[in-house]
């Protein structure tokens, strides 16, 4: 599927085939691709929770407000941000000059070190960036998405024993849509959100 293609073909889809599924193997073969997406210093800061088991799927449906695509979907995943990913440094430059290390660890620590608030964004921000790859990827597969906000955080943590350091980003809802799902809603122009130079500047026009 051509790009252009697939990004306008993405829909956030709520009705799913429930008899269908995505094996483990296709599973894999999708996060190959979403953990190609950037984040702060390479930190990776996601973590991907597939949950098949029905019953944990059925109390994480009712923490999210009984969201019927939560059940139906072929895949639901809860995908999380590491608040301390930056701790990881060593570990992931491992194979990294020694040069270098010694320049990007310093900056690492002085963004994130004993900043709580700073963790907590960049964990939801370099998660939400795979978790947009995830949908593109999902897409040009042929299947369907929609992220879900709608939930009780606290509950699906313990659900899914995250430990403290982890936080749920969004649930990930993956699967084929019924053919009666909903034309994609409006959109607002280029002309309103894409702005010259500053806010109140004027909008492109092209």
């Amino acid at each position: 599927m051509e790009f252009s293609e697939t990004v306008r073909q993405r829909q956030s889809i709520k009705s799913y085939k429930a008899d269908k599924t995505i094996s483990d193997a296709e599973l894999k073969e999708l996060m190959q691709e979403v953990v190609l997406s950037p984040s702060s210093f390479n930190l990776q800061h996601w973590t991907f929770i597939a949950v098949q088991d029905t019953g944990i799927r059925e109390k994480i449906k009712a923490a999210a407000w009984g969201q019927e695509q939560v059940g139906t979907c072929s895949v639901l995943l809860v995908i999380c941000g590491k608040l301390n990913a930056h701790q990881d440094a060593p570990e992931i430059y491992q194979d990294v000059d020694q040069e270098i290390q010694d320049q990007v660890f310093p900056l690492i620590d002085g963004f994130y070190e004993d900043k709580k608030q700073f963790q907590r964004d960049e964990a939801i921000r370099s998660s939400s960036l795979a978790a947009m790859t995830l949908m593109l990827a999902a897409q040009n597969r042929g299947w369907a998405t929609v992220p879900m906000i709608g939930f009780d955080p606290e509950a699906v943590a313990k659900l899914v024993n995250l430990k403290p350091n982890y936080i749920p980003v969004m649930l990930m809802a993956m699967g084929f849509k019924n053919e009666d799902s909903r034309p994609r809603g409006y959109r607002r122009p280029i002309e309103e959100v894409v702005r010259i130079n500053t806010l109140d500047g004027p909008g492109l026009t092209g």
